[in-house]
């Protein structure tokens, strides 16, 4: 079965902006004369270059242990696309939605800063990881088989 994950560029966009806003409002809370920490229009290709290689990053190692995986980077939206079997766990499809949307807006803002602010990028470097982790392992959820249990009356041949 063919499952598309498919979320909106302007919704990336969006989270990331807040995200910065947030951060530029408490560093100004802690200090009066700190800059202001806020993407722009100007930095929007800028943002979607980060997005599109964090996906690929992403979709190249969840391919390594999971096959039939791809994603497409159109220009409204980027659509992750999988193959399962025709029984998996439909209740985690908006879940890995989110952890993807959440990782690559974390990924994004982390470049982002590098460049900008390398000095207030820490906390989106420790968040990376456990990110990627929830995203293999929702993967690994949605891919995982049953197993079959054996009663002992099957071991012992009876």
């Amino acid at each position: 079965m063919i499952n598309t994950i498919s979320i909106k560029r302007s919704e990336l966009q969006r989270q990331i902006d807040s995200r910065n806003y947030y951060m530029g409002d408490a560093a100004k809370k802690k200090d009066p004369n700190a800059a202001t920490i806020q993407s722009s229009k100007y930095d929007e290709e800028q943002l979607y270059m980060f997005i599109e290689r964090a996906c690929n990053e992403l979709i190249t190692a969840v391919a390594l242990r999971f096959p039939c995986i791809s994603f497409n980077s159109g220009e409204d939206n980027i659509e992750i696309t999988f193959d399962t079997e025709s029984a998996y766990p439909e209740h985690l499809l908006p879940m890995l939605e989110q952890s993807i949307t959440g990782y690559l807006v974390n990924e994004a803002t982390l470049q982002w800063l590098l460049l900008r602010k390398p000095e207030m990028s820490q906390s989106y470097i420790s968040l990376r990881s456990s990110l990627y982790n929830n995203v293999q392992h929702l993967f690994a959820k949605i891919y995982s088989r049953k197993k079959l249990r054996r009663r002992a009356t099957d071991l012992a041949g009876i």
